[in-house]
């Protein structure tokens, strides 16, 4: 089932359009900011990256900015210096921005594996942007978080991502005012079904959208180009 010409659908899709289109924006300028550094240098190395702090920097020290985080990641052994690099900034509780430390050695103890992690992997075997969430950041913020990502290529070749986090409060700041002006019960949920905010105090972010088999499928609205949807809660 879809929901089809409904202005409080609408509204909410729009908003949502709104909050995820300005993180990718950003993340759109980090992936300018390195490409033509990466397709200059046939074995580049972590300083051909320091385009993306004097990028992200004044974005994270701006505290009417929603983004929390931003930066590059590289691709596995793309740089000769250093094989796993996150090349990425995030605002700290005080509002300064600091490099995001991980361990990046296979071998030591806390290697940080973002191979495995879907804000890397899937922009990178699908060449499309992502968005990963509502999670909690234990690595950033220890808070409930969006990230944005999109994959670069220079050269021809995959070289890594550029994504933005936002924390999910500000997402639900922004999306509130739509939903709770709808006249019937929505939220918004993920591609696996998890609620980023609604307007139902029975339905919390975080929380994954129970299916009843006995119950009719929930309507819903795919919003396009993105793993997110607005879902008829009927309650």
């Amino acid at each position: 089932m879809t929901l089809h010409d409904s202005p409080d659908v609408d509204r909410v899709t729009l908003a949502v359009l709104e909050v995820v289109g300005h993180a990718l924006e950003l993340a759109d300028r980090i992936a300018a900011a390195v490409q033509p550094a990466l397709e200059a240098r046939p074995a580049p190395r972590r300083s051909d990256l320091t385009g993306v702090e004097a990028l992200v920097g004044p974005v994270l020290a701006d505290l009417d900015q929603p983004e929390q985080g931003a930066g590059f990641v590289a691709a596995v052994g793309l740089l000769e210096d250093a094989p796993w690099w996150l090349e990425w900034f995030a605002r700290d509780p005080d509002g300064r921005v600091q490099r995001l430390v991980t361990h990046s050695d296979p071998d030591g103890i806390g290697f940080y594996d973002y191979e495995s992690l879907p804000w890397y992997v899937v922009p990178r075997d699908s060449g499309h942007r992502h968005v990963t969430g509502p999670y909690v950041d234990y690595l950033c913020t220890e808070e409930y978080t969006l990230t944005f990502s999109t994959p670069v290529h220079a050269g021809g070749r995959f070289v890594g991502v550029a994504g933005a986090d936002i924390a999910v409060k500000h997402v639900e700041e922004h999306l509130l005012p739509a939903l709770c002006a709808a006249g019937t019960r929505l939220a918004v949920v993920n591609g696996d079904g998890r609620i980023l905010s609604s307007n139902s105090g029975r339905h919390v972010c975080g929380d994954l959208l129970e299916t009843d088999p006995a119950s009719p499928v929930r309507a819903t609205r795919a919003i396009d180009g993105l793993p997110l949807s607005v879902v008829d809660l009927g309650d």
